[in-house]
């Protein structure tokens, strides 16, 4: 193979491992005191960190009832997720 097939075949290869992350994403499961309730999101704070959770068909309350102040176990894609630290923020 040429050095102009290796580089094609490794951007494929690489772009198939993107799609099948997204297709088939990871999830991520946060405990913690519900801040933040609305029809979009759900707020929750984790120790020192602070999530903001969209809400969508794949987000699931495991644990407890999702109202203002309870503590709630909540699963959802990790795109749908941001954690919060302080001022900083950075997607999970």
């Amino acid at each position: 193979m040429s050095r102009m097939n290796i580089k094609n075949v490794a951007a494929i290869v690489a772009a198939a491992l993107l799609v099948a992350n997204a297709a088939f994403g990871q999830t991520v499961t946060v405990t913690g005191q519900v801040t933040a309730l609305s029809d979009a999101q759900i707020s929750v704070l984790c120790g020192p960190d602070s999530w903001t959770i969209r809400r969508t068909a794949t987000t699931i309350v495991t644990n407890g009832t999702l109202a203002m102040g309870n503590t709630v176990t909540v699963q959802c894609l990790s795109t749908d997720a941001m954690k919060s630290t302080g001022s900083a923020q950075k997607k999970e």
